[in-house]
């Protein structure tokens, strides 16, 4: 019975993928999912060069892939039989606990070329710097993903990838440098729930204040209790990127927006406008869009600028809440991906200007931006499996000479 389940499911899906590879000669293509917030794969351009190195072949099955006519309603019924037959992971995602989606990474995932060459560029940036700064003032923080942070989430027998191994050889590019910022075993050991989205691959603002606290400890800065904000719930029909891989039905996620009861207050600026982002640190009619995480920060810019303005009560007049309290004002600036976009608020707290920089989109000289900006204190951010993946890190600068 179990043989003819499994070959009827099999004939079923053949028949359909035949039919739909016809049928995308002829459907519309799309530029961009709104359910996967990405943009998908158009029809690549046949040449001798592509089908001699494989590459043709290998675009093209992304192509068939992404332009599959009526593609989410099949990813959903590939889903509910892959389920039936007892699969505990789909398309790459976890069924886990209490409604968890959960991205699944292997070694293969992780251990690639570009991660070696991102590591090496990150070392090198990491190095120089705390050369220039003091190893006090510079860190990176690489953030494990939901499936590691919290494995007691995960189905049974599950076994994903230790993604503390890039810690690890992070950590001997760097010659003994105390840099790193261990944002997982503090996830870990928090004993919190919720730190991580059930339908996304980001951390909640709980998950974020965590590592606010491990770095704020790192940097030597008095963090701010949970008890000095009020959280206030935006949103409670948020559903991510990471429910649209499977287009499986589970309850939505709810999302927070923690504002100081002292009444500090924030300007914003995106990439070197004057003019102040009408909602501060938060976008409201993202919550009405598909993007809802754009909610925080606006989504992805080339730079932000966080402007803090103090408040009046007790964390807002509390000198051991800032570094280098009684001297010079001191500058922060990260270097991010999405993760930083629910931490930077918490960070913003203890400088008078907080500064990010996406390297997928900004283009400028960064040796100079830094120095032209007074940039005291450095924090590099990045969601691990992200991190592994981004062909940007060239950007960063590095001496020709120097270490630690």
């Amino acid at each position: 019975m179990k043989n003819w389940k499994t070959c009827g499911t099999a004939a079923v899906f053949l028949g359909l993928l035949a039919l739909g590879t016809g049928a995308s000669l002829l459907w519309p293509q799309r530029r961009f999912s709104e359910t996967e917030n990405r943009y998908l794969t158009g029809r690549p351009e046949l040449s001798l060069e592509g089908v001699m190195d494989g590459s043709y072949g290998e675009t093209y099955e992304k192509y068939l892939g992404d332009q599959f006519p009526l593609r989410d309603g099949f990813v959903g019924i590939k889903t509910a039989a892959e389920r039936f037959l007892g699969r505990q992971d789909v398309n790459g995602v976890y069924f886990g606990k209490d409604g968890y989606l959960m991205e699944r990474f292997e070694r293969e995932d992780i251990e690639t070329e570009q991660l070696e060459e991102n590591l090496d560029a990150l070392a090198a940036f990491l190095l120089t710097e705390g050369e220039r700064l003091g190893t006090d003032r510079v860190k990176a923080m690489l953030v494990p993903s939901a499936a590691w942070a919290m494995p007691e989430k995960l189905p049974l027998l599950a076994a994903p990838y230790d993604q503390q191994e890039v810690l690890r050889k992070l950590s001997a590019r760097l010659g003994g440098a105390e840099v790193l910022v261990d944002a997982g075993t503090a996830l870990r050991e928090s004993g919190k729930d919720g730190l991580y989205y059930r339908t996304d691959h980001h951390w909640t603002v709980s998950g974020a204040y965590e590592g606010y606290r491990a770095w704020a400890e790192a940097m030597g800065i008095v963090p701010w209790e949970r008890s000095a904000f009020s959280v206030e719930t935006v949103s409670r029909d948020f559903v991510g990127t990471v429910q649209a891989k499977v287009n499986w039905k589970t309850e939505p996620d709810a999302m927070e927006r923690w504002t100081p009861r002292d009444g500090t207050a924030y300007e914003v600026f995106y990439d070197g406008s004057e003019e102040k982002a009408a909602g501060g640190l938060y976008t409201e009619s993202a919550l009405e869009s598909r993007d809802k995480y754009r909610f925080y920060l606006d989504g992805n810019h080339g730079l932000t600028k966080i402007r803090t303005v103090r408040g009046t009560g007790e964390m807002g007049s509390d000198s051991h809440s800032s570094p280098g309290a009684g001297g010079p004002p001191r500058r922060l600036c990260i270097i991010k991906d999405s993760y930083a976009n629910s931490f930077a608020p918490f960070a913003a707290n203890h400088y008078e200007t907080t500064f990010l920089l996406d390297l997928r989109y900004f283009n400028g000289n960064i040796s100079h931006f830094l120095e032209q900006e007074g940039i005291t204190d450095l924090l590099v951010l990045y969601r691990i499996p992200g991190f592994a993946a981004e062909e940007t890190l060239w950007k960063l600068p590095v001496a020709k000479q120097g270490g630690l």
